[in-house]
């Protein structure tokens, strides 16, 4: 069995790869949150992946980590992931610009250094960046930024050297590889006109659909990108990355990223299936998967948890084809 610890709010990172693509997954899969973690004792095989650690306070964190150590010394489950030795995103690129990885800083606020390389850009260290941040060009413009974080909903700010240059194309890259135990597999290439890449727009060149194709059937950067995930010690999550002149450079390593966004629906510019197929092969493939051990109480919180994202998954299916249907008609 496949026990998958998440921060309560964020427990539907694989639920459309459950519900829609994979439903043979179900059997030997399990959302816990981070609350009924503790339930985990009596469980006496299977792979526990834990996830969001930077969604987590620290007693949260400290809990977990006991937690983890008492699986470790009574059970045999497999753990991937640790609450508190994978580094998260902050430790992490400070890491990989300390080994000559990366050739971009972090900074927090109150540890400024005069040499910052400018533009920087503020963001939080938790969760994920949906909007484009400001560019910061110079120390005025960023002790203004960061006298205005008071009252803000940043839980721990970190300033970060932007980095990254367009292709010959004028085309930005991001490239997302996953890891999930020992398989490495290419999730995708977006490109974007802007710095801040999040999503490639919907009507992409005959050249990029190729080049995206190519990315992920050959899986070029399979090798650098498992080296990444040791120095952070993560044996499951997505890592974001691009080239600068032809080097690796790492943004993040996520511990809970959304495999698929969206429900299947007739006008989807693109197969799901196989990325859904590359998720749940290699989580089958983890050892213990397929033992058939778990606990009441685990299978009754998942069902739970997992009619409730049926429930929002079908709302949302149902908007995205309305949302389509009256575009055609316009």
């Amino acid at each position: 069995m496949i026990f998958y610890v998440a921060h309560r709010e964020h427990a539907y990172t694989q639920a459309v790869v459950l519900l829609y693509h994979r439903t043979d997954l179900e059997a030997w899969f399990r959302l816990v949150r981070y609350e009924d973690a503790g339930l985990l004792r009596g469980v006496r095989a299977g792979v526990v992946i834990w996830s969001d650690m930077d969604r987590l306070t620290s007693d949260e964190l400290s809990r977990a980590a006991g937690i983890s150590a008492e699986l470790a010394d009574n059970t045999g489950l497999t753990q991937l992931n640790h609450p508190t030795a994978s580094l998260q995103r902050f430790d992490l690129l400070r890491l990989l610009h300390a080994d000559g990885s990366n050739a971009f800083r972090v900074f927090r606020p109150d540890e400024l250094e005069e040499a910052i390389r400018y533009p920087v850009f503020i963001r939080d260290e938790t969760g994920a960046l949906y909007r484009e941040p400001p560019l910061l060009h110079d120390r005025p413009a960023l002790d203004a930024a960061i006298a205005r974080l008071d009252g803000s909903d940043l839980a721990r700010p970190m300033v970060v050297e932007m980095i990254g240059t367009p292709g010959m194309d004028g085309y930005f890259r991001k490239y997302a590889a996953f890891r999930v135990g020992d398989t490495i597999y290419g999730q995708h290439c977006a490109m974007s006109k802007s710095w801040f890449v999040k999503n490639s727009p919907e009507q992409l060149l005959p050249a990029h659909i190729e080049e995206i194709r190519t990315y992920i059937d050959t899986n070029p950067d399979a090798n650098a990108v498992m080296q990444v995930f040791e120095k952070a010690r993560m044996q499951y999550g997505r890592i974001d990355y691009t080239f600068v002149d032809g080097r690796l450079v790492v943004f993040e390593i996520n511990s809970n990223p959304t495999v698929l966004s969206d429900p299947p629906t007739p006008f989807a510019i693109y197969d799901p299936k196989p990325f859904a197929d590359l998720q749940a092969d290699a989580l089958l493939a983890l050892p213990q998967a397929t033992e058939a051990d778990s606990l009441a109480a685990i299978d009754t919180a998942h069902q739970s948890a997992l009619a409730k994202l049926r429930r929002h998954y079908q709302m949302r299916r149902l908007k995205l084809t309305l949302r389509k249907v009256l575009r055609k008609r316009k």
